[in-house]
């Protein structure tokens, strides 16, 4: 008996080949797929490693912008760092000046829109004072050398290696700046109030005895009177020093504004930074007193020929302290800011958030408010501060006031440049 064979189909035979072909294809498709697992996984890594070496830098930057000191700046890079993960791990930053992973350095352009060159300066240079530094330089590693050590891939073994190591490195510089001071001269500005404590006063007669001593008084007839050359304020600051030994004598507003800017021109002196300073004052008006200027004792004699009267336009002093940042004294790479100051309510002329808004729209630039006393429009000026992508300060005496402007002074720019 004869028994036929079924015959293959051309199906039958298609699936064949399929199975075999998976099975050929199923490791390359594998090893495909780690490979980009572990590429995806390293530029991971890597953007991570890129944000926490920039978080360093900008916070050693800053640190060092303000209180100019290499260890301040090394341990507020580390603490920074440390607060990012790169790969599942707080990244770690050594801070010895041979480690060469915190650096400081002084960096420069030639003026032509180049890239900016980092020169890196002994730490113990720039720590003893004998060398200037104006950058900090953080390079974050993730290497076989480095404290957290190389970074394992996902899938080892399959043509690619078993670790890698990234780095990165980035440069936070302190950058010059222009500042046009915006000042309030208006007549709130020539107030003084003075409340003598219980029991003591500049005429009691007990005072005025000691007072006639003391050469600021002279007595005939059993009346008082102002020595020659003795002003009543004279006489009331003597009495209120050195007689009841109340400390400092009240200033007026004005007064302790003069004092608070030759403190904040005092700091400047001090920062690596090249700032020039100008003057616009307002009241019922404005004026631009001073165009920027590097010599700050022509912002000292400036401040001397303003007195305080009228008004307070805040809008009309800030429309003209644009002018002296958008004049050809203006340095083009320097970065702008506007510090505007007053005492009072604004109460003539445009208003300052319309002006704020304007300028932000037009000018690269940044505004800082400052308002002193209890009278002053606190809710307007922080508004303006915002807009200005800047900051609101607010101070209630004269040695607050000088503390807020030495504070801006130290609140230097910071720019990456690598």
């Amino acid at each position: 008996m004869r028994i036929d064979r079924p015959l293959r189909t051309s199906a039958n035979r298609r699936k064949g080949s399929i199975v075999v072909l998976v099975a050929i294809m199923l490791p390359v498709l594998f090893i495909l797929a780690a490979l980009a697992i572990n590429a995806s996984y390293m530029q991971l890594t890597r953007t991570e490693l890129f944000i926490a070496t920039d978080a360093a830098t900008r916070s050693a930057g800053r640190t060092f912008s303000e209180l100019q000191n290499v260890d301040d700046a090394k341990a507020a890079a580390k603490a920074t760092a440390a607060k990012n993960q790169v790969a599942g791990e707080s990244l770690q930053l050594r801070t010895g000046d041979g480690d060469n992973e915190i650096e400081f350095g002084m960096t420069s352009n030639d003026g032509n829109y180049s890239r900016f060159e980092f020169q890196k300066v002994s730490t113990s240079s720039v720590s003893s004072g004998s060398a200037r530094a104006n950058a900090v330089r953080v390079v974050g590693r993730r290497d076989s050398g480095s404290l957290g050590g190389s970074i394992q891939t996902l899938f080892p073994k399959f043509l690619t290696t078993d670790t890698f190591n990234p780095t990165q490195t980035s440069v936070a510089m302190q950058v010059d700046r222009d500042i046009s001071l915006v000042l309030d001269r208006s007549g709130s500005m020539d107030y003084l109030t003075i409340t003598w404590p219980s029991g003591k006063s500049p005429y009691n007669s007990s005072t005025m005895s000691a007072a006639v001593t003391a050469g600021y008084l002279y007595k005939s007839r059993g009346n008082y009177y102002y020595s020659y050359g003795v002003s009543s304020d004279e006489y009331e600051k003597w009495a209120w020093e050195e007689y009841y030994e109340l400390g400092p004598y009240p200033q007026t507003p004005w007064n302790s504004l003069v004092a608070a800017v030759d403190g904040f021109l005092n700091v400047l002196d001090e920062t690596h930074p090249e700032e020039h300073v100008s003057v616009s004052s307002y009241s019922s008006n404005a004026t631009l007193d001073l165009y920027l200027d590097g010599d700050y004792d022509e912002v000292r004699d400036t401040l001397d020929d303003l007195y305080p009267s009228g008004s307070t336009a805040i809008g009309k002093g800030m429309e003209k302290g644009i002018q002296t940042l958008t004049h050809s004294s203006a340095r083009p790479y320097a970065a702008k800011t506007m510090v505007v100051m007053t005492d009072g309510m604004h109460n003539y002329g445009i208003d300052p958030v319309t002006v704020a808004t304007s300028l932000v729209a037009t000018y690269n630039l940044t505004i800082h408010t400052v308002t002193f006393g209890s009278g002053a429009d606190k809710t307007r000026m922080q508004k303006v501060a915002a807009i200005g992508g800047g900051s609101h300060y607010h101070a209630e005496d004269g040695t607050a006031l000088k503390d807020v402007f030495e504070e801006i002074a130290n609140n230097l720019p910071v720019l990456l440049t690598e």
